[in-house]
């Protein structure tokens, strides 16, 4: 397993949290969220170091779109590790969120136009897991587009 004395320190970091400041336990956790998605996610960001994914990069939101420029695209094709944080690595993930953003800003446009609404909801999260998902069960189809390898406690 890579990462594997990141992955046991966070597991400890965890386990010390939980029990100085939790009783030992999730759910207190969970209980003191008050039934809020958001509580809770700045309860484990506030209290839970490792779960603090953040890097600061330059202007992202005038992209648009995802387009790797030729010398990234040529290190991606020969499967080059890049860095966590460095700057190629986050202008990839923060260029992903920004795509995901814009699909469900057409899609929920798309929406809005139709006369019988569909169920369920559509957010940020659920088209990411359905992209990622896509991607894998069509990765045949899109051997020519490579994807970023980096090894971080993050994803």
């Amino acid at each position: 397993m890579p990462l594997m004395e990141d992955r046991h320190r966070v597991l400890n970091e965890a386990g010390r949290i939980l029990l100085e400041k939790f009783g030992g336990s999730f759910l207190n956790c969970v209980q003191k969220s008050e039934k809020s998605a958001q509580k809770l996610m700045h309860l484990v960001v506030e209290n839970f170091p490792s779960y603090r994914d953040v890097t600061e990069f330059e202007v992202l939101a005038h992209l648009g779109a995802l387009k790797y420029s030729d010398e990234l695209l040529q290190k991606l094709h020969r499967g080059e590790m890049l860095s966590y944080g460095d700057k190629q690595e986050v202008e990839i993930r923060g260029c992903s969120l920004w795509c995901v953003e814009l699909i469900r800003d057409c899609l929920l446009e798309l929406i809005e136009k139709q006369s019988e609404k569909p169920h369920g909801e559509i957010n940020s999260v659920l088209l990411d897991y359905y992209l990622w998902d896509y991607a894998r069960d069509h990765r045949d189809d899109m051997k020519g587009i490579p994807f970023h390898r980096t090894r971080c406690i993050y994803y």
